[in-house]
């Protein structure tokens, strides 16, 4: 397993930065653990120490992040539609609701950009050793 540190740059096709580390700081990736995408990781596996590399790919939906979970755990002040924050084994999660099921929530945890495809500037600055 590869851990690989990142400084990196995501937008939409309308040139919108989804995420970016200038405002949240490099990003840490383990390789091999299924943690990201199958297309995003082969791209990262192909990095050297201080490599630049640009590229687009389309974010897969998966329809498993479709959730119903406990209707009083949603914020009462979030309304279909919205985005929120949930707590997960996996670490804090944006989730969109998306409605009610009787005493139910239905929530997405794909990102907002699931299904489109997204542009990618990444440089390893960083690999730490195992």
């Amino acid at each position: 397993m590869r851990i690989l540190v990142l400084e990196y740059e995501i937008k939409d096709r309308e040139g919108r930065i989804l995420g970016s580390s200038k405002f949240e700081g490099p990003m840490k990736v383990k390789l091999g653990t299924g943690e990201i995408w199958k297309e995003l990781e082969e791209k990262l596996s192909a990095l050297k120490m201080g490599e630049e590399a640009s590229f687009w790919i389309k974010v897969p939906f998966d329809r498993e992040k479709i959730k119903r979970v406990d209707r009083e755990s949603i914020p009462p002040d979030v309304k279909a539609g919205e985005e929120f924050y949930v707590q997960t084994p996996a670490g804090t999660w944006s989730a969109r609701l998306l409605g009610y099921e009787g005493n139910n929530a239905v929530i997405d945890l794909n990102p907002p950009y699931a299904g489109d495809e997204v542009f990618y500037r990444v440089k390893l600055i960083y690999e730490e050793k195992m």
